[in-house]
């Protein structure tokens, strides 16, 4: 289930973005709180601080993006390849098996140089 979370606040801007119930209500709202609060309720619509609510909003939401999505990615990928290095050694990439799957510029870290 997803709530439309008001990235800025909803005294500073319309745009929303979808979040799971939980994390809206227990992350970036509660991220929001923590706001001066002049900048979260901005009562008269004042452009800055409505700026300022925007950045703000932003730094919360990709903060929050990079622990649910990006960190545990990396993680799954890191567990992958002490997998492939136990079970193909520890160039996996240049079994014949996975030349196939890789892109010739992914092959190396090196190629690029």
């Amino acid at each position: 289930m997803l709530d439309d979370h008001h990235v800025a606040g909803i005294s500073n801007s319309p745009v929303t973005i979808p979040i799971p119930v939980n994390d809206h209500k227990a992350q970036l709202s509660a991220d929001q709180y923590d706001w001066p609060k002049q900048t979260l309720e901005n009562p008269s619509g004042n452009p800055l601080l409505a700026g300022a609510a925007g950045m703000r909003g932003y730094v919360d939401t990709n903060l929050y993006l990079i622990e649910k999505f990006i960190l545990p990615n990396a993680a799954m990928l890191e567990k992958l390849n002490a997998y492939l290095v136990r079970e193909f050694g520890t160039e996996w990439w240049n079994n014949s098996k996975f030349q196939q799957l890789l892109e010739p510029e992914c092959r190396t870290v090196n190629s690029r140089r």
